[in-house]
């Protein structure tokens, strides 16, 4: 097995690992009788586990290899898997979530770390396929939750199942990830984000606000407002995610087709239509097409933007600032729509995602139709045009050409390294302010 396919199933297992767990989360409400509200607290623990671990991770990435930690984490995680559904109370459970996203945090960390080092081995880039296989693994775990909820299997020992497949999973696949590494050099620095960066971030955050907040609360929509059962309330989650796959093992193929600009307006106003029918209709059936087509347009959203914020200079702060900004719409969004869904009801909440994605529609020609300077930090971005894959006639990887307008040249201009590179290598280095490292791939 070659490096890159065991890097592909290690991600798959990541999003086993959380279709698994947002499938059951319907089922655990009614278990434990909590609100939206409480929930969504809950879902915030785990969202502050997270923040916690990715620093600390990226700290241990300095003197481990990134396969060694990607194998500590995932295998803690796979253990994690049936804790939160043991939960007794309230409390419990969201002790349980803060762990459950610490461990969780710190395998996406070192498993894009370590898919950053074995990219860099490769003539091509690979981490589109590499977060396809992300959302395939969450696919086909949601989709067992619903076959096992059918079938009547509690869903504690489902769980318990599945955690130990994936553990023993993980404990095969990261003998063979392979000597490809991602490290860390010496030396910090902080910087304010320009006003390009946050433009970017705030998009960013819109597209991972909706996109967290679908998967989360999708399958609680359809159970409670929309009258399903629990085994069809877990296929939203598993059409979303399969949406997404789709979307992303041909996310190439369409930028070089359609363009960057025109994917991500086209992508996000498919979202705003998707999702503003499901709210209308509110029907089971239509509502699990909704989400899965919800899938398709959000899943090129966020990697473009990264992509065009890594053109920007200088582009490791850059991409920090912007990762920073977007997760936190990822993991604080769900526990918002919760708190305000108790409010205003869900129907109503998950309307204002249609505003978000129609922002974007909106703002998102901005974003990636203009260029950065030397001297103008705070311009905006080039526009990408997907080049041929293989080598550039000074030998690097031709991972796509800048296309600028005839008025411009790109003197004076520095060229950034490869986006997920400095993504992964500045994500785990970030906190309000930019706190950016330089790294070297061996």
């Amino acid at each position: 097995m070659t490096p890159r396919l065991a890097t592909f199933l290690v991600f798959a297992i990541n999003g086993a690992m959380m279709g698994t767990w947002v499938a059951h989360i319907p089922w655990l409400q009614d278990h434990l009788g909590i609100s939206k509200a409480t929930l969504g607290l809950c879902l915030l623990c785990m969202a502050a586990g997270a923040l916690v671990s990715m620093p600390l991770t990226g700290h241990i990435l300095d003197s481990r290899s990134s396969a060694s930690v990607t194998r500590a984490a995932a295998l803690i995680f796979c253990l994690m898997l049936p804790l939160p559904l043991l939960a007794t109370s309230p409390i419990t459970l969201a002790a349980i979530l803060f762990v459950f996203g610490a461990s969780g945090g710190a395998m996406d960390v070192s498993m894009n770390a370590h898919g950053v080092a074995v990219e860099r081995t490769l003539p091509k880039p690979i981490m589109s396929s590499l977060h396809g296989g992300w959302s395939l693994g969450g696919f086909l775990a949601a989709g067992v939750v619903a076959i096992a909820a059918a079938a009547g299997v509690d869903p504690r020992l489902e769980s318990l199942v599945v955690g130990v497949a994936l553990w023993l999973s993980v404990l095969w696949l990261t003998d063979r990830l392979g000597s490809a590494s991602a490290h860390f050099e010496a030396g910090s620095g902080f910087a304010l984000p320009s006003r390009a960066v946050l433009l970017i971030g705030g998009l960013c955050f819109l597209a991972m606000m909706t996109e967290g907040a679908i998967g989360d609360w999708s399958g609680i929509y359809l159970r409670h407002d929309a009258g399903a059962s629990a085994a069809v309330a877990a296929t939203a989650f598993t059409g979303f995610s399969l949406g997404m796959a789709v979307a992303r093992l041909g996310g190439d193929l369409l930028n070089e087709r359609l363009g960057a600009p025109t994917l991500i307006r086209g992508g996000m106003a498919l979202v705003a239509v998707a999702l503003g029918g499901v709210l209308l209709i509110g029907e089971t059936v239509p509502a699990v097409v909704g989400f899965a087509i919800c899938g398709l347009g959000i899943a090129n959203a966020v990697p473009l933007l990264f992509s065009a914020a890594g053109r920007l200079d200088p582009p490791g702060p850059s991409l920090a600032a912007t990762f920073t900004i977007g997760y936190t719409g990822f993991i604080v969004g769900p526990p918002l729509i919760g708190l305000l869904a108790d409010q205003i009801g869900l129907p109503k909440t998950l309307g204002l995602l249609v505003m978000a994605a129609l922002a974007v529609v909106a703002l998102g020609g901005h974003a990636s139709a203009t260029k950065p300077t030397m001297s103008s930090p705070d311009g905006d971005l080039p526009t990408v045009e997907a080049g041929r894959q293989g080598r550039d006639q000074d030998g690097n990887p031709a991972h796509g050409r800048r296309r600028w307008p005839a008025s411009q040249s790109e003197e004076g201009v520095t060229r950034s390294p490869n986006a997920a590179q400095a993504s992964v290598a500045s994500l785990a280095q970030t906190t309000v302010l930019v706190y950016d490292r330089p790294y070297n791939l061996t």
